[in-house]
């Protein structure tokens, strides 16, 4: 069981100004991060969950069954603060970073709204510094796990950028898993160990969240 241990959960999609009024963000509903934090607190686990805005969050457990701390934020400077302070302050045996952070930003941003009748807008986008590279470097001791999410590559591809995030990261779990529209049930992943073996093969994010919080709590 995971009670009493404290797990930190990142959810949802970020996003980044380009002028006054607008922004760029990504297509992340924060399902299943919520369903990652569910399984969690339903072990009674202790989670810190930092969300992005308009993800989904999990909701309250009944009193006696984890505790839940939800922590809004929107930019991608922003999530790294929240979890540069939180690790750096206070002791958590996990990190799941399963938030989608954009991988690029605008180079600049206006301070105004920018005008249509200017015309044609031409954007430079730059890439972000990667987050979950600086995890194990705040907080060495802590279990990490973390996510890669292709889109059209094949199995062996992926699982080839998995096992690279596995060593660049230090994370202890990967979950290699493609984009996939609609039914959540269809949504396939391999589960990786720090060695880059491949654990479980599942299908479904219930499952594939259920088999995450399994190797965590064999993990711990």
């Amino acid at each position: 069981m995971l009670k009493g241990k404290r797990i930190l959960i990142t959810s949802g999609p970020t996003r980044m100004p380009l002028d006054a009024m607008r922004f760029i963000s990504n297509r992340s509903t924060g399902r299943f991060g919520t369903l990652l934090a569910k399984e969690a607190l339903k072990r009674g686990a202790k989670v810190t969950f930092i969300y992005g805005v308009g993800s989904q969050t999990p909701k309250a457990p009944p009193k006696g069954v984890g505790r839940l701390l939800c922590i809004p934020v929107e930019t991608n400077q922003k999530v790294a603060s929240t979890l540069r302070s939180l690790l750096l302050h206070s002791r958590y045996d996990v990190v799941i970073h399963a938030m989608a952070v954009l991988d690029f930003q605008p180079s600049g941003v206006k301070k105004i709204k920018t005008k249509t009748k200017r015309g044609v807008w031409s954007l430079k986008l730059v890439p972000t510094p990667k987050i979950i590279n600086q995890i194990k470097k705040w907080s060495p001791k802590t279990f990490l796990v973390g996510f890669k999410l292709e889109v059209g590559v094949s199995q062996k591809e992926l699982l080839r950028r998995a096992r690279r995030l596995l060593r660049q990261t230090k994370a202890d779990l990967v979950l290699a898993n493609q984009l996939t529209e609609g039914d959540d049930n269809k949504h396939r992943g391999f589960l990786l160990n720090r060695a880059g073996n491949i654990l479980y093969m599942g299908r479904g994010k219930k499952r594939l969240a259920n088999l995450i919080i399994n190797e965590v709590e064999k993990g711990l």
